[in-house]
């Protein structure tokens, strides 16, 4: 509904209660008790149904958007079987799927991104390094490691190659490297407080 619709009921539901207030000062009490309980179904009624139609409405303009998206995904999805070199077109794919939280598929679109020429992209670098963590993949055709030095040769501040690259050299055992690595992206004067202290804990772990 339209804020127009609530104003016009909120109206309404004011001259009624103002209606019943005159009302009950001419009623005796037993009229006044069943005047009130009258009320209160009508206003809780009313209550219900604002509450329905925008909750409603909220699913069904979420539903279209989602909707939307799946035709635009499978556009793209097409667009790419016939064209698997545009890098571009495959890292937004990657994208959708990571942040739906389909790690597997983002997993195989970033690589398919980082094999087409686009090793310079750090974004697609990042996002494969991200995807590869949270999906496992069981057999890997590169190193993690050096995915990390490939995006820190292309930003050496890049907050996200930092914090994975740390993570990846403790799995690793290199303590010192991990080290090294966060305590550059603490130098960071625009790193989030959560992140500082997502690094402090890791840092205590190793010190």
């Amino acid at each position: 509904m339209t804020i127009e619709v609530y104003l016009f009921i909120a109206l309404g539901v004011l001259v009624i209660t103002w209606s019943l207030a005159s009302l009950f000062k001419k009623s005796p009490d037993q009229t006044k008790t069943i005047l009130i309980l009258i009320c209160s179904i009508v206003l809780v009624s009313i209550f219900y149904l604002m509450t329905y139609q925008s909750v409603s409405n909220y699913q069904e303009a979420k539903n279209e958007e989602e909707s939307q998206r799946d035709k635009v995904l499978e556009a793209l999805v097409q667009y790419v079987e016939a064209n698997p070199s545009d890098a571009q077109a495959v890292k937004v794919i990657a994208e959708y799927n990571l942040e739906l939280g389909n790690y597997d598929g983002a997993y195989k679109y970033y690589q398919q991104a980082y094999l087409a020429n686009a090793s310079n992209d750090i974004s697609i670098i990042i996002g494969l390094i991200e995807s590869t963590l949270l999906s496992r993949p069981e057999v890997l055709i590169y190193d993690l490691n050096d995915l990390v030095n490939q995006a820190l040769a292309i930003d050496p501040v890049d907050q996200r190659a930092l914090w994975f690259g740390g993570l990846i050299a403790r799995a690793n055992g290199d303590q010192a490297l991990a080290r090294t690595r966060w305590l550059k992206l603490l130098e960071d004067s625009e790193l989030s407080v959560d992140m500082r202290q997502a690094i402090n804990e890791q840092l205590s772990l190793i010190n």
